[in-house]
């Protein structure tokens, strides 16, 4: 089976624009409260890093937009909703280890 191509494109700590508003997203909407500043998680909160390994990106929007569990909601969330493909590209790069933690940059 043909692997998919990588939602996100990433040189250092540069990345695609798309990936880069979904970090910003990451940022803004507070998601490091529960899941840590880089998707590690924490005693209670899931490892994004780890839960992107068995997500597919429909179950990943289903889970951010309806919620699960301790998880909100986002769906009413329009900057979420606006930026869900980014949101995944950027979780779904530094689960696969091409993101490097901390502050990203913008591709030119």
């Amino acid at each position: 089976m043909a692997r998919a191509e990588a939602p996100y494109k990433v040189e250092g700590n540069k990345v695609d624009k798309a990936t880069y508003e979904g970090w910003k997203i990451y940022k803004r909407q507070r998601c490091e409260t529960c899941h840590g500043p880089t998707g590690e998680g924490g005693p209670a909160f899931p490892n994004l890093l780890n839960s992107m390994k068995n997500l597919s990106k429909e179950q990943f929007q289903q889970v951010v937009l309806e919620g699960r569990k301790n998880m909100p909601a986002y769906k009413g969330n329009k900057a979420v909703v606006d930026n869900i493909d980014g949101l995944y590209a950027y979780i779904k790069g530094r689960s696969d280890g091409a993101i490097p933690a901390g502050d990203l940059a913008e591709m030119q």
